[in-house]
């Protein structure tokens, strides 16, 4: 094999972009922040490395490092070894395992033939539909992130078989783009989803189950598709001279028997892991084997000497990851240091928001997070974050992860780090703008089954509950948000709002007080010695005596089995409980 021709010394450093006005006018402003105090040093720090085009974990890690440093006074290294002990944790996470499993299967089939058959039988059995080859599109989407969990390998897989086809059929180049790029964010949403894998790790005060908030994120996929589906419908319906494909029971046949084994797979997966037949990352790891067996053996796709280079992919792309979470969870050391999820937390109590509102801050925050950071830093970052504040305004877990991964999904769409924007650009061979154009009526779409899933919740939590087999605990909550914690408030802890609520100290001891006189009812102390003072059922058979009595009862049994013998000297006279709690000073 003949050796590459060495690049000129022009084509090894290309003329460097001069800078606009915008970043010297940030740069100056980098150089006055600090001016401000902590918080103004803080800012430059972010903002000057975000203009040098500092790596992500780089920056979350000097902004760390620099945190410990002004607001803690940590300058001895071993007040770092709770950190480090933390960090050293996610070694005993054995869910992690299964993302770079997850992530080998979804590469080996995108090199494969099953998202081929997948969009076969797809046209089968929807492209007689009015737009009905975008349908086709969305359903082979919503299989293949069933399969993958990756939001980027399905744009990658579908679109470029599904893009050229959809242009060649009169579908229009915005259409079809933007239909492929927000139909392959579904990989998120749709389990088994990698961020679903992630947020149970670092979601803190309560133990979240994978395999149910796998369950929790198919109704929202589904209301997301059938969104993109309708209006895939409502354009095939304004443009008539879009041909579609006939339908034919044969075909549909056919089509299903080459995609047997592509059509199983998300079967394989999902119901052993609802079934109980086996846990996410033993389902991971036999998706793997099933994804090689079936491109290498059955479909004959791929030859073994594929699969190493495949896996090289996912090693690097794992790496980047892990350093990622290390930074941030370092980052989310400093603000449990310093208190920061708490005082948001009270802060945003003391505004008496209703339930609705909250959620709608949320979204209008998450949906600025997405646009600004990719889904794994700000799930590091912000979950940790916000979890306080959602449970404090009663929002369940499960249904905080959904939202959040929504909101984010939405993120993968938006300009200046929407992933999917540039995977597309790419693909595509079209510029950014014409992508981000592209996309903005779906974005529309997606923010409408957003609200949907945001105040309904039992589209996700309730049907997760039912999916695998679970009792939902119904629990009352201030908003329409749901969830399985109440905010307290000023009038549930004076416990005046009838059964049920939260008593002070004082109101018990009076309740305890004021029940001595019914019958069955609770004595005070006072009242249960006065009782046994009075000694009125010391004569009665069955009555009960005092320990006094009790106790001069024995010596007069003792003193007549031996009445010769009489004792030297009158012994004390025995105390009563009463006299005795007296002389240790109790009231």
């Amino acid at each position: 094999m003949s050796e590459a021709k060495a690049p000129s010394q022009d084509e090894q450093a290309p003329a460097a972009k001069p800078k606009s006005l915008v970043f010297y006018v940030l740069l100056a402003l980098c150089l006055v922040l600090p001016v401000f105090g902590k918080g103004g040093l803080m800012a430059a720090i972010v903002l000057g490395g975000a203009l040098l085009g500092v790596p992500l974990f780089a920056l979350i890690g000097i902004v760390t490092v620099a945190g410990f440093f002004l607001y803690k006074d940590y300058t001895d290294i071993a007040r770092y070894s709770p950190m480090v002990e933390r960090m050293r944790g996610l070694i005993d996470q054995k869910t992690l395992i299964a993302i770079p499993l997850f992530i080998m299967s979804g590469a080996v089939m995108s090199r494969g033939q099953i998202s081929v058959r997948l969009i076969d039988f797809a046209r089968s059995c929807v492209g007689w539909i009015p737009g009905g080859l975008g349908i086709s599109a969305v359903f082979a989407c919503v299989f293949f992130a069933a399969i993958s969990g990756s939001s980027p390998a399905t744009v990658i897989a579908i679109g470029a078989m599904m893009g050229p086809a959809l242009v060649k059929s009169g579908y229009g180049d915005r259409f079809s783009h933007g239909l492929l790029s927000s139909a392959g964010s579904l990989g998120i949403l749709i389990p088994p989803s990698i961020p679903m894998i992630i947020y149970p790790i670092v979601y803190q005060g309560a133990v979240i189950e994978t395999e149910l908030l796998f369950a929790s994120g198919f109704g929202p996929g589904l209301v997301m598709a059938a969104l993109l589906m309708g209006y895939c419908v409502v354009y095939g319906i304004g443009r008539p001279d879009i041909p579609r494909d006939p339908f034919e029971l044969k075909q549909v046949g056919r089509s299903f028997v080459r995609g047997f084994w592509a059509l199983m797979f998300p079967v394989l997966i999902l119901g052993g892991i609802y079934g109980g037949i086996y846990t996410t990352v033993e389902a991971a790891g036999f998706s793997v084997v099933y994804a090689v067996l079936v491109e290498v053996y059955i479909h004959r796709a791929m030859t073994l000497e594929d699969i190493p280079e495949t896996f090289k992919e996912t090693g690097i792309f794992l790496g980047s990851l892990l350093v990622i979470m290390v930074a941030a969870l370092a980052l989310d050391e400093l603000l449990h240091e310093l208190e920061i999820p708490e005082k948001l937390a009270h802060w945003i109590e003391s505004q008496e928001l209703e339930g609705w509102q909250f959620l709608l801050i949320l979204n209008g925050l998450l949906l600025l997070v997405g646009m600004a950071m990719d889904i794994l830093s700000a799930m590091f970052i912000f979950v940790p974050l916000l979890a306080p504040v959602a449970v404090a305004m009663g929002v369940d877990p499960l249904h905080f992860g959904i939202i959040f991964i929504v909101n984010l999904e939405i993120g993968y769409l938006t300009p200046p780090v929407g992933l999917n924007l540039f995977v597309a650009s790419t693909l595509f061979e079209r510029p950014l703008g014409h992508i981000i154009r592209s996309v903005l009526p779906f974005i529309g779409l997606m923010v409408i089954g957003l609200g949907v899933i945001t105040y309904w919740p039992g589209l996700s939590v309730g049907l997760g509950h039912w999916v695998m087999g679970r009792e939902q605990v119904e629990i009352p909550a201030g908003g329409p948000g749901g969830g399985a914690l109440q905010p307290l408030d000023d009038g549930a802890l004076d416990g005046d709002d009838g059964d049920g609520d939260v008593q002070t100290l004082e109101q018990m001891m009076n309740e305890l007080e004021g029940g001595g006189d019914d019958e069955g009812g609770v004595q005070t102390l006072e009242e249960m010695m006065n009782e046994l003072e009075e000694g009125e059922g010391s004569e009665d058979e069955g009555g009960v005596q005092t320990l006094e009595e009790m106790m001069r009862e024995a010596e007069e049994e003792g003193s007549g089995e031996g009445a010769e013998a009489a004792p030297a000297e009158e012994p004390d006279r025995v105390l009563s409980l009463e006299e005795m709690m007296e002389q240790a000073g109790v009231d």
